[in-house]
């Protein structure tokens, strides 16, 4: 009898494994088992992320190098002086489905492709990067970063299988029965910070809950610089006197959870108000810094 599990096992230690496939036969397989939380990092991984998704994966952060489009010289590096931005400009979210990233890698003159931002961030950046007039920025990205992000996946379902192995977990003829879709349950799956260690079934009674739950680790000190460093980068920003205002509440309101102790998901629902609230004005460079910011505090 064939056992989907070790067939999803073998497919994912050949070099030349079709991604979508395994992800494919892994959403099969964590359907049958009930594993609803493993699943929707699957669907994910093959649908796409939602734009701005908080729980986004720390391998889906994808660094490059800034580019400036010299009318004479053409592409040349753009060195951004304010160091407080510096990291956190030359890191994009990528939210698409693995599909697309591989036709984006396949389509890839000389082994790169370059994210393309909005001409108000553009304006912003050429400010940071002291340019002496107004020209095309770009984020250029080497397709290793694709690539590293596919190996990713592979082992994250690789792992998946090997558990499911020693578990006795295997799917006879892709079918599983009551005895091994609840010993699934127990299994937990470490996927990179997407939510944390998932323990799929029910988890009230566990000691480990899901990463976007998870704030054990929220440090105060930290983010009290992480406020600090927000306002600053609001004061840069080229906002009406009014929009600033209430953003700077909006920080100030922060501040004062942070001081009082509230829970951290009550801080964390804060940043999130202030980020929407920065991107609905057009201050992206800040709100970008509040995304990353939260990625360290609550991830």
């Amino acid at each position: 009898m064939s056992s989907i599990v070790l067939e999803l096992q073998k497919d994912l230690l050949d070099k030349d494994c079709d991604i979508l496939q395994a992800l494919r036969k892994a959403h099969v397989i964590a359907v049958k088992l009930h594993l609803k939380e493993f699943d929707t990092w699957i669907q994910n991984e093959l649908n796409g992320y939602k734009l701005e998704d908080e729980n986004l994966p720390d391998y889906r952060q994808i660094k490059g190098t800034l580019k400036a489009k010299n009318p004479y010289r053409g592409w040349i590096p753009a060195v951004i002086t304010d160091k407080n931005n510096q990291a956190i400009l030359n890191e994009v979210p990528v939210f698409e489905p693995i599909s697309a990233l591989i036709d984006i890698e396949k389509k890839a003159k000389d082994g790169n492709f370059y994210y393309s931002y909005s001409p108000e961030l553009i304006m912003k950046l050429c400010q940071y990067a002291n340019t002496p007039k107004y020209m095309e920025i770009a984020l250029f990205i080497s397709t290793i970063n694709i690539t590293s992000l596919i190996e990713t996946v592979k082992n994250c379902l690789l792992e998946w299988t090997i558990e499911l192995e020693g578990k006795g977990i295997l799917g006879e003829n892709m079918t599983f029965n009551e005895k091994e879709a609840e010993s699934a349950k127990g299994i937990s799956q470490q996927i990179n910070n997407y939510y944390g260690t998932v323990v799929n079934g029910n988890v009230s009674s566990s000691q480990i809950v899901s990463g976007n739950n998870n704030t054990a680790n929220f440090n105060e000190a930290s983010a009290l610089n992480a406020v600090q460093e927000i306002k600053e980068s609001l004061e840069k920003e080229l906002l009406p006197g009014e929009d600033l205002d209430c953003a700077m509440e909006l920080l100030e309101d922060i501040s004062q959870k942070i001081e009082q102790k509230k829970k951290p998901n009550l801080l964390k629902a804060a940043f999130v108000g202030l980020k929407d609230f920065a991107v609905s004005v057009g201050a992206d460079v800040t709100a970008a810094l509040i995304f990353a910011k939260m990625q360290g505090l609550f991830y």
